[in-house]
């Protein structure tokens, strides 16, 4: 990377306020060229930039020596470089075979989420991404084909406590090659990259070359619309939040109604963008792929714009909107209401209810690594003997004892305090003891024979994806 190239990436840092004086940036580095040149462009730089630099490897346990390698050769690279390196394992395979789910989103949830941690323990403020030009155009083309906006990769985004930035995004890969070239850089090549086995790879094998042949500057070019894109986006979005907040009205008894008058005065590109935020209040933050949803968004679009007759549009886990003229509902239709359920809870075994996944064993089974991919976790050792027996929908007059009160608190009342929505609260689960005793509402409340630190009479530990 020449001098003008040199340049040309300190002026987007600065270009987009990626990083002031006092950050403490973690490099995430897997040793390949991008994040090799990534971390030394840094730390040759952390004095112009007036930061603190480190560099975090995370081995995925895939490739068997050949990744443990990967981290010798960027730990012997931080000891050059004088900067601290921090080393870690995610048991991909270990979690595959418990959890299931695809291996890339496995590794990039698990790794990100020892960033994080990594960032938290020792104080970083920022974790630096390697991503380069052709990774933005290729990002670009799946958001494409899969019908979203395709506004890419952010140059920055809040990530936990701090920030994560991709200061390479103005860089084609060739200028990565010839930095490491130049200043005889070491670097790892991953075997997999090569392989069609990814739906990334195959676009960076079979398409994006034709692309750059047809047009050299597709990939510069796709970081400067992405850019744009964003921006849009971020503006039109805060518009329509601002227009959720007056057209969202609640009746008496909580039921969620929206006026077509009101709607029918926003812009069209408003309306889209206020929908998935309508939805996304109905189904307490869980966010539906609606925007590019074109048959739901024009149904919806349809039915808030009317002021004559009446209509109905079926939605996603029962619920449904009801038109009256020119005031919608959103209700829940009753033959999909949640009925109670029930199911055991055997320990060892990973058990789903609805989007989440529950287990229980011996505290004493379970090692660090292993809840690096759990959400939420709690030791527990229940009076007198009892075991997690079942997972059940809330039933009348449940209660459960917590820690610091003198009687059980009812489970109904608990949920309300929680602010947990109505809609939501027949299907979260509650863990019930042998002894039919309520011992825990995941994600919500537990019991007081629930810590979050083990010690010496926390025998057992209940755990959450």
């Amino acid at each position: 990377m020449g001098e003008s190239l040199y340049n040309k990436v300190s002026a987007f840092i600065r270009q987009e306020k990626m990083v002031k004086t006092g950050d403490r940036v973690l490099v995430a580095c897997s040793g390949g060229v991008d994040s090799i040149v990534l971390l030394h462009f840094l730390s040759e730089q952390s004095t112009q930039f007036g930061i603190e630099v480190g560099a975090i490897h995370v081995d995925h346990c895939l490739r068997g020596e050949e990744s443990r390698i990967d981290g010798q050769v960027v730990e012997e690279f931080c000891k050059g470089l004088g900067i601290p390196f921090y080393g870690t394992t995610l048991p991909v395979p270990d979690l595959l075979e418990s959890m299931g789910g695809n291996t890339q989103e496995v590794c990039r949830i698990g790794r990100y989420r020892l960033f994080e941690e990594t960032m938290s323990e020792y104080g970083f403020s920022v974790v630096a991404i390697a991503h380069h030009a052709e990774d933005q155009l290729e990002t670009v083309l799946m958001q494409l084909a899969k019908g979203q906006l395709p506004k890419g990769m952010p140059a920055f985004r809040p990530f936990g406590e701090g920030k994560l930035i991709r200061p390479l995004l103005s860089l084609m890969k060739e200028d990565l090659y010839e930095y490491v070239k130049l200043r005889t850089l070491p670097f790892r090549e991953d075997p997999s990259n090569e392989k069609d086995d990814y739906t990334r790879n195959r676009y960076r094998h079979h398409i994006l070359p034709v692309l750059l042949h047809e047009h050299p500057a597709a990939a510069e070019n796709s970081v400067r619309m992405a850019a744009g894109l964003q921006e849009d986006e971020d503006f039109l979005t805060d518009q329509a939040k601002e227009q959720v907040h007056q057209l969202i009205r609640l009746s008496d008894n909580g039921v969620l109604k929206i006026h077509s008058a009101k709607f029918r005065s926003m812009h069209v590109a408003l309306q889209k963008r206020v929908i998935p935020l309508l939805l996304e209040y109905l189904y307490n933050g869980e966010i539906l792929p609606a925007f590019y949803n074109a048959e739901l968004l024009n149904l919806l679009i349809h039915q808030f714009s009317q002021d004559v007759g009446s209509g109905v549009v079926d939605l996603p886990k029962g619920w449904m909107l009801q038109r009256d003229y020119g005031i919608s509902t959103f209700v829940q239709s009753e033959k999909e209401k949640p009925v109670s359920q029930e199911i055991p809870f055997p320990p060892d075994k990973w058990v789903q209810w609805g989007s989440v996944k529950l287990r229980w064993c011996k505290a004493s089974d379970v090692n660090g690594t292993t809840l690096d991919n759990i959400s939420e976790w709690r030791y527990f050792q229940l009076e007198n003997g009892a075991r997690p027996s079942i997972v059940r929908s809330r039933q009348p007059g449940d209660r459960i004892q917590l820690s610091g009160m003198d009687q059980p608190k009812r489970v109904s009342r608990l949920l309300i305090d929680e602010k947990v929505k109505q809609s939501m609260r027949d299907s979260i689960p509650v863990v019930v003891s042998d002894q039919g005793e309520v011992c825990a509402i995941p994600g919500i409340r537990y019991s007081a024979s629930f810590t979050k630190k083990p010690s010496g009479d926390q025998a057992y530990i209940l755990m959450m994806v």
